[in-house]
């Protein structure tokens, strides 16, 4: 029996040994130590690194430096040069900022504005209800009620199903709509920022994944439960905005002229008695009584015509029968018989003049167009990233539970042959009570390894689903059919090149730079408000004897215009005016215009400052995510050795138990420690995984790389 146990125990050491990852040796005085166990390499699972990454023998301890520091600065690697933000977006950024392609599903039904368009103008648009997602994809993924997923479907399902990537196309629709309001001559309601950054998952509160057994100061054997009900914090995803404005909001500034013609018209019933003066009545007093002058109907009416031009200059033309109605002593049924005629020119000469103050805001929604797409292209990388995570997170935990089943096997045969050896009376009964308590504690890992996968797939499942209520979303779990492949040769990454490309193609700081451009479109205007209002203005009437009133042109860009005072006011019948002249309007002291543009050019500093501060990030996380790569590259090779070892220490513990030179507590213990080296191998090797992923990101290539193109994911289809 002794025999078949010690069988049963290198059969234990030898299951599950994990893969072997070639990292570059740690710089001193960090150097792993020679094995403990120089004699016990012959362990099963052994592989040996190649000789280029051996450890070395570790060197002499640092004397302390003159500041007292017992740090040796020679074995830390420089900080990366920094190369200058480039002058221009890459091309993949150029080419999605000027992309054409809209969202089908999405996109408002065609708004027809023209000219001769007199019906389809006045009927509102149609948005289609929200779209089901591509429920034909997942179900044919689903065999015997699991869903079998690569990364590539995975993220294919994503950007199609996920809801916050359709807000994200949504947002591009609201973009098109700013344009168009920005057209007519009205103020911009302005664009959506926000992206949505995907949830983290369990994966990350499980590194290193640590079992039981090996979490407590005392008995290897002693047990604690995880608490699993963390997942409903981190189950929630986060909101950023991408807005370089934060609250700061710019003045509307001058007023510009109404792009879209203007009919203002008016007609009515008029009856009143044949009287041209309001003194000339009937004396009652005295013997002598005028005729009767009898009543009189009329038909009035007035039509006003108004456009705007983006120079400033506006056109404003009325005509109407107000001096007939007024002192006429004839019937008339014809409003435009002897009509009232009036042509207004004027032209803004300081406050208003030029296209470039006029233009601003359809510039600044074209602006914002591309802004759009750029932070639609921004919650893609997010949306890709989060998901590739959660998978690959999803593929390490199904690894644990398999070293979990593989630690319960290997506990309940030594059980089994303890139990064996104890009927036999070879070994005191309290070996078989230890040999109890690793089975019970092997199990619970077990079921906390589950338990995570479980909580996992949850979380997983709802970034691919858009409603997790819908038969074809049914599944009974998720098989991910990928895995982590770590490569042998160690990360050189050349941060420099890294630095300069993601500073091209980063969408978050490309958008960055477009939000500036139309700040300072609207500092522009803000400028321009300071200066007075002084108009020349040119008019010509017939048939009419009023001035032209003073008003202010334009609006305030909500593209409501007045009734001119002229249009129902009537003069003279048959005066003809020919007008010109200067209109000014000149407020004292300005304190609100000087307000508003002194907070526009401060708000345009602190924009830029955060743009700057957002490139600097930028470099840091390109820095930091090279660095990290390496380091995990390095754990992993660790964390392989140290499984090594550990299988090394159980088997020079198997052989001494053998000769009677140890215990059963010690090769209990060893098995422990050793189902701990394989976990923390399994998370080392998703912490590689994600590193690779986060510089991915910080470059902002995550789509290229993942086949993804832009135009496939604004339409909600990837191939």
């Amino acid at each position: 029996m002794k025999r078949a146990r010690i069988r049963m125990l290198l059969l234990f050491a030898g299951c599950g040994a994990a893969a072997v990852a070639h990292a570059q040796q740690q710089p001193p005085p960090y150097t792993a130590p020679p094995s403990l166990h120089p004699d016990a390499t012959s362990a099963p699972g052994q592989q040996t690194p190649p000789a280029s990454q051996q450890p070395r023998s570790t060197p002499e301890a640092p004397l302390p430096q003159p500041d007292a520091s017992t740090m040796d600065l020679r074995a830390i690697k420089p900080l990366s040069t920094q190369p200058p933000v480039p002058a221009r977006m890459s091309n993949a950024m150029q080419k999605a900022a000027n992309s054409n392609v809209h969202p089908a599903a999405e996109t408002p039904s065609a708004m027809s504005t023209g000219v001769f368009n007199i019906i389809a103008a006045y009927r509102a648009s149609h948005v289609a209800a929200l779209a089901a997602g591509t429920p034909s994809r997942l179900a044919g993924l689903v065999r015997d009620g699991k869903l079998y997923l690569s990364l590539h479907d995975a993220l294919a399902l994503a950007i199609e199903n996920n809801l916050d990537v359709e807000v994200g196309r949504y947002s591009l629709a609201l973009a098109d709509t700013d344009l168009l309001r920005a057209k007519g001559g009205g103020t911009l309601r302005g664009v959506d920022y926000s992206i949505q950054q995907t949830a983290a998952g369990v994966g990350a509160t499980a590194t290193p994944l640590l079992i039981t057994t090996t979490t407590q100061n005392g008995s290897p054997t002693n047990a604690s439960v995880t608490d699993l009900s963390q997942v409903t914090q981190i189950g929630n995803t986060q909101q950023q905005t991408l807005s370089q404005n934060n609250t700061d909001t710019f003045s509307v500034g001058p007023n510009i002229p109404v792009f879209d013609p203007t009919v203002i018209a008016q007609v009515g019933y008029l009856h009143r008695s044949n009287q041209t003066s309001l003194i000339g009545t009937t004396d009652t007093t005295d013997s002598t009584t005028s005729s009767d002058p009898g009543p009189l109907s009329f038909l009035s009416a007035g039509v006003d015509y108004q456009q705007g031009f983006s120079p400033g200059t506006q056109i404003d033309a009325f005509a109407s029968n107000a001096p007939s109605v007024l002192y006429g002593d004839t019937s008339q049924y014809d409003p435009f018989h002897t009509p009232s005629t009036s042509v207004t020119v004027t032209q803004p000469l300081l406050r208003g003049r030029g296209r470039s103050v006029n233009l601003r805001f359809l510039r600044i929604a074209r602006i914002d167009q591309r802004v759009s797409r750029l932070v639609f292209e921004q919650q893609l990388l997010e949306t890709v990233y989060g998901v590739s995570r959660l998978y690959y997170d999803l593929v390490s935990l199904g690894e644990n539970i398999a070293v979990k089943e593989q630690s319960l096997a290997a506990a309940q045969r030594l059980l089994q042959d303890d139990r064996n050896q104890v009927d036999e009376g070879t070994l005191p009964p309290i070996e078989l009570t230890r040999a109890q308590a690793l089975v019970s504690s092997s199990r619970l890992d077990l079921i906390q390894s589950r338990g995570l996968y479980r909580q996992q797939e949850v979380i997983l499942r709802e970034q691919l689903v858009r409603n997790l209520a819908d038969p074809a979303a049914q599944m009974l779990s998720i098989v991910p059919t990928d895995h982590i492949t770590v490569p042998d040769d160690v990360p050189v990454p050349d941060v420099p090149t890294l630095t300069a490309d993601a500073l091209a193609n980063r969408p978050d700081l490309a958008q960055a730079g477009l939000q500036i451009q139309a700040n300072e479109l609207a500092a522009n205007g803000s400028r321009n408000g300071v200066k007075p209002m002084l108009n020349a203005y040119a008019n010509v009437q017939t048939r009419g004897s009023s001035l032209v009133p003073y008003q202010t042109i334009g609006s305030a860009g909500n593209g409501m215009l007045q009734a001119p005072a002229a249009l129902t006011t009537g003069g003279l019948r048959l005066s003809t005016i020919y007008q010109a002249g200067i209109q000014l309007n000149l407020p004292l002291r300005n304190r609100i215009a000087q307000s508003d543009a002194a907070r526009d050019a401060i708000q345009l500093r602190r924009a830029e400052a955060r743009n700057e501060k957002l490139a600097n990030d930028v470099r840091q996380q390109v820095e930091n995510a090279a660095i990290a790569l390496e380091n995990a590259h390095e754990a992993y090779t660790a964390a392989v050795e140290s499984s090594n070892y550990q299988q090394q220490l159980l088997q020079a513990e198997i052989d001494k138990f053998s000769v009677g030179a140890s215990t059963n507590y010690m090769i209990i213990q060893d098995q422990a420690y050793l189902a701990q080296a394989r976990s923390t191998e399994v998370a080392a090797r998703s912490d590689w995984m994600k590193a690779q992923m986060a510089l991915d990101r910080s470059l902002g290539d995550l789509l290229e790389k993942n086949r993804i193109e832009f135009e496939d994911a604004v339409e909600g289809h990837v191939p």
